[in-house]
């Protein structure tokens, strides 16, 4: 039987990665729930850039399926999101609440002196932070997936690469912005596959920007 092409070849990729996105946000739904959400959503979100990274490092022998591969099916997606949610559940969840608590801090910092102090010095200083973190926030899904640090380690790659390569971090919000405006023309994409749209981009430029650097690294040693 002769392999599609062409359009009809591109319609099937095409399916074959709604698909995926949809069986990767029922199973970020699934896994935030068991942690009461509090708990579940960022080990939750490290094991879906996880999947996502995954996919990106295809190996030779998938490379070109059409019909995607055995560990796509929702058996093989559930145990391998199962087995690094738990792996990461306690780490993801310190990472991600002292970033939260970061970003939180920060912003009442800036609401304060804007009311009180009027420095307009403290204030861009205040700015630069929190645009720090909130770099921090575009890579640190991807380093904790594809890393394996310390627990304050995972903060520092994270800046570090993030100030590396500042057109993919530019790259990762235009992504985003890219993934609103989808979502504003097909709102039903956002009961389907509002983490995985957010999350592809996210991921593919900062993995991008990992590359690099390690590349940097490797040429420099």
């Amino acid at each position: 039987m002769n392999e599609p092409r062409g359009i009809i070849r591109l319609s099937v990729k095409v399916g074959q990665i709604l698909l995926l996105g949809v069986k990767l946000q029922l199973l970020f739904l699934l896994f935030a729930l068991r942690g009461a959400v509090v708990l579940g959503v960022f080990p939750a979100l490290a094991a879906c850039a996880k999947l996502i990274l995954r996919r990106m490092e295809k190996r030779p022998d998938e490379v070109g399926a059409l019909f995607g591969t055995a560990r796509d099916t929702w058996p093989a997606l559930y145990a391998e999101f199962r087995t690094f949610y738990q792996q990461a559940f306690w780490e993801m969840n310190g990472i991600g609440y002292l970033g939260l608590l970061a970003v939180a801090a920060l912003v009442v910092d800036l609401a304060v002196n804007q009311a009180f102090l009027h420095s307009a010095v403290l204030q861009w200083g205040l700015i630069v932070l929190l645009v720090g973190v909130l770099s921090y926030w575009l890579y640190v899904l991807t380093i904790y997936a594809r890393y394996q640090l310390h627990f304050w380690q995972y903060f520092r790659q994270a800046l570090i690469i993030s100030v590396a390569h500042f057109t993919n971090t530019l790259a990762i919000v235009i992504g985003s912005v890219a993934a609103t405006a989808l979502l504003v023309l097909f709102p039903a994409l956002s009961l389907v596959a509002l983490v995985p749209l957010y999350l592809t981009p996210t991921v593919w430029f900062s993995y991008q920007s990992c590359q690099r650097v390690e590349a940097v690294m490797h040429y420099a040693a």
